[in-house]
């Protein structure tokens, strides 16, 4: 009991209700980032890794700032200054605020060298987009993989007929394409299936292609 009061204590002197304000908003804002980077996948790319971790280092970033602004500025102590910090965070970070790293020069005095914060955080999000990028590849081709496996040309030409008439911008065009695919005869079975699964993942259908994968897998154990 008195372990657990001690850690009450110290949360409350280290102000846990501000820092958990600041960083659930600039996670907010890192996955409103990766929503509108993948539109046609968002939920998808919010569960990969490199989605989080970008989520993980906004909050981060932004309890750092919320921190060098309790310091500087006393009596700041409050949820609305939490708040500023946690929406605007990525506007201070823009406007330039350098880390010093201090290098040993020959002399042995220590020398500082400023460090962009915006143009670290900048790696650190290029690397995070291509995680998500290959995260996301990977889980098409595994999906792909579990289409061809399971369904024949039949079923990948209804659900992309399917498909494209509700969401294709051109249902007319989508399907001249699908009986371009299905009758030309220098393509292989197999070449028609991935043609056809790719049209029904270009068009927003990866959930239904998953769904009649499972419903298909189960019926034939």
């Amino acid at each position: 009991m008195q372990t657990f009061l001690a850690v009450i204590a110290w949360l409350d002197a280290m102000r846990a209700d501000l820092y958990s304000v600041t960083g659930i908003m600039a996670l907010l804002w890192a996955a409103s980032e990766v929503m509108i980077a993948y539109p046609e996948r968002p939920m998808q790319a919010l569960r990969t890794g490199g989605a989080w971790l970008l989520m993980t280092a906004n909050a981060l970033f932004a309890c750092l700032v919320l921190a060098a602004a309790l310091a500087l500025i006393p009596g700041s102590t409050s949820v609305w200054m939490a708040l500023g910090v946690g929406l605007s965070w990525q506007a201070m970070l823009r406007g330039g605020i350098n880390v010093q790293v201090p290098i040993p020069s020959t002399a042995g005095a220590s020398e500082g060298l400023g460090v962009p914060l915006n143009e670290l955080y900048s790696r650190l999000q290029s690397f995070c987009v291509g995680q998500i990028q290959r995260q996301l590849i990977g889980d098409r081709i595994s999906l792909m993989e579990q289409a061809i496996a399971r369904l024949d040309l039949s079923d990948l030409g209804r659900l992309a007929r399917l498909v494209t008439a509700t969401m294709a911008e051109s249902p007319a065009e989508a399907e001249q394409y699908i009986q371009k695919i299905e009758s030309d005869a220098r393509l292989s079975d197999e070449r028609r299936e991935i043609l056809l699964i790719s049209l029904i993942l270009d068009n927003g259908g990866a959930e239904i292609l998953r769904k009649r994968a499972k419903e298909q897998r189960q019926s034939q154990n």
